[in-house]
């Protein structure tokens, strides 16, 4: 009696793979050749781009050139940046970005008003924009999503397998996972950077301290029946990790920072 119910409960677990299974290959499918398109934006809406850098003078006026070049309307974009834990803001039992956020809204907050932005662009240091990016942001903002989630690619794919397998982990997730849920109404993820939130969201704040704060964002926005949307014409690129050690440390604190969520 025993054995025949092991070997039923056995073969019902390997059926739910095998669906499983199914189910991503289906998305892989349905990714690779269509995603969710977005009407050109009737309204040129307003922007504050939120920055939290540590330590990175290095590559972050790349970042702003790429900003300057952007295609849309400066006088609609605002570029805010939190200096963590230097001279601007120093907390060292606070360090996380999602402290940092929190730092840089409520000063958004006091000198401005949350309202004073139609939505929020979040980016770190070392990304790069495509001229359009903002552009194709404001596209599906405009078509009625709150939150919007975009194509990262990869600023040094060719320089070392490490940052080449960073690549090919963010193409898989763009092609065989973003594209497809958008095109089924099924929210994506956020993934740390390049994401667009309503002001609406913010009314309370920055409550997403963790080390996974973007896990955080997702899962409240997910519980609170808050779509989250995928636009892949809004480009940018991210520089991915070359040393092992520093990409051990990251995976250790994403683990980390799931468990805390």
């Amino acid at each position: 009696m025993m054995l025949d119910l092991s070997l039923a409960i056995c073969g019902a677990l390997l059926s739910l793979m095998g669906f499983l299974y199914i189910y991503r290959g289906l998305f892989a499918t349905i990714g690779l050749f269509r995603t969710k398109k977005f009407p050109p934006a009737k309204t040129l809406h307003r922007y504050a781009v939120v920055i939290a850098a540590r330590n990175e003078e290095a590559v972050i006026g790349n970042l702003l050139s790429s900003i300057e070049k952007q295609d849309y309307p400066h006088e609609q974009i605002t570029v805010f940046v939190a200096a963590d834990n230097c001279n601007e803001r120093t907390d060292p039992s606070r360090r996380t970005k999602g402290y940092a956020l929190q730092f840089l809204f409520e000063k958004i907050r006091r000198d401005y008003g949350v309202g004073a932005f139609d939505a929020y662009i979040l980016l770190d240091a070392d990304n790069l924009l495509k001229s359009d990016y903002i552009s194709r942001m404001n596209d599906a903002f405009d078509a009625g999503e709150q939150i919007v989630t975009s194509y990262r690619n990869t600023k040094n794919l060719d320089d070392n397998w490490i940052s080449a397998g960073y690549a090919l982990h963010w193409l898989r997730t763009a092609r065989f996972e973003n594209r497809a849920r958008s095109l089924c109404g099924i929210s994506t993820r956020i993934q740390g950077t390049g994401v667009l939130f309503s002001s609406a969201l913010m009314q309370n704040g920055w409550n997403y301290t963790s080390l996974t704060e973007d896990r955080a964002f997702s899962a409240d926005a997910v519980a609170h029946g808050v779509h989250i949307s995928y636009q892949h014409e809004a480009q940018f690129y991210d520089e991915q990790p070359e040393d092992m050690r520093v990409a051990l440390r990251q995976r250790l604190r994403w683990a980390k920072g799931h468990l805390q969520s």
